[in-house]
């Protein structure tokens, strides 16, 4: 299968939509499972039967018909759905599935019949859009408010094929940025291809995928948060995309200029700054062009061809000492804590004054 190309192949889509679904399709329900095998959500499933209508084959369309009328039931008063099914009769204020619902009641309520009709009707109405996009989650509610996707090109690399926006909540899945909703309406490369439970929202992509891009990075301040980057460099590599990230949320990086809390760590938490890179061959690490794990300030960390590093103490006093070892970036989704991702580029405080800056040095080759 090739990538989609400029433009979008809506039919690709939707196939993807319908694959992911079958994967995650239990044989005891008949229903989507997801996240885990005891959870039914209402939005994944919503968008399945759109995916199915939007296949336009007479027997996915009575599928989607049955399926629709049976989970229908679970609507309250208000239009609205549970998140999962065992939480029924508790509903979600956040009217989710208002997305597929009343895009099935655009494209194909002609074909639905009356009951389901009226039942659609009373579905609340989409959620507000964001009032601010602060991650690629934001990004992609924002698509679905837009018939036309200009406005958001701005928050889109068309070189990397990659979100490009604030980084507020952008998560890493094992070596992977993970794939969002907002990489289906806008991207156009291999990497959207790979299966993931994502593309049972593919459903939802009507707008077209813009034909001009603006190079220009948006700017903003990104507020701590889950999943915060106080920095993230991307690289691609045939297919895949590498990332350097420093996730830390009590330090500040001005410029180049890295500036420590005032508070003082115990001896447990003395490992004040950590850098990540996904773990790849080509990704090795060099202290001063030779193997090592420990290194000094000053030292240059050598990061495949790709990037070299160095910290310079600028304001403050204190002696450091860093490390280089494996483990996973804050924003890592893979719990298995068996398992280390990336490479962990570690400055622990054996001391230091309250009034800390340290300069950093990144170089790309």
């Amino acid at each position: 299968m090739t990538a989609i190309q400029e433009g979008h192949d809506r039919r690709q889509l939707v196939d993807l939509a319908i694959s992911a679904a079958r994967k995650l399709e239990s044989a005891q329900t008949g229903l989507i499972h997801y996240p885990t095998q005891d959870t039914i959500p209402f939005y994944q499933n919503f968008c399945f039967c759109l995916a199915l209508f939007r296949s336009l084959v007479g027997d996915n369309v009575q599928e989607a018909k049955e399926r629709l009328n049976h989970l229908l039931f679970f609507m309250d008063e208000n239009g609205l759905f549970p998140t999962y099914m065992h939480e029924y009769p508790k509903t979600c204020p956040y009217a989710r599935s208002s997305f597929p619902l009343k895009l099935i009641e655009k494209h194909f309520g002609h074909i639905l019949g009356s009951e389901i009709r009226t039942k659609l009707k009373a579905v609340a109405p989409f959620p507000l859009p964001p009032k601010e996009i602060l991650s690629s989650k934001d990004a992609g509610v924002a698509a679905l408010h837009l018939e036309d996707l200009a406005p958001l090109t701005s928050y889109w690399d068309p070189e990397l094929n990659i979100y490009n926006g604030p980084l507020n909540d952008e998560r890493q899945n094992e070596g992977e940025i993970e794939l969002t909703l907002f990489d289906l309406f806008m991207g156009n490369s291999p990497r959207i291809l790979k299966p993931h439970p994502v593309h049972i929202e593919a459903a939802l992509v009507f707008s077209p995928r813009p034909v001009e891009f603006s190079n220009a990075h948006h700017s903003a301040t990104i507020p701590h948060g889950k999943g915060y980057h106080l920095l993230r460099k991307v690289w691609n590599e045939g297919d895949h995309l590498h990332t350097l990230v420093c996730q830390e949320k009590k330090m500040t990086l001005e410029g180049d200029i890295l500036i420590y809390p005032e508070e003082i760590p115990d001896e447990k938490n003395r490992t004040e700054l950590s850098f990540f890179v996904n773990y790849h061959p080509s990704n090795t690490i060099l202290i001063n062009k030779e193997k090592g794990t420990v290194f000094r300030l000053g030292d240059v960390v050598q990061i495949g061809d790709n990037w070299k590093l160095s910290f310079e103490k600028i304001d403050g006093e204190g002696d450091f000492l860093g490390h280089i070892s494996r483990g996973n970036r804050p924003a890592q989704l893979d719990t298995d804590i068996t398992q280390a991702h990336d490479r962990k580029i570690s400055i622990r405080t054996l001391r230091r004054s309250k009034n800390l800056k340290l300069r950093l040095v990144l170089q790309q080759d």
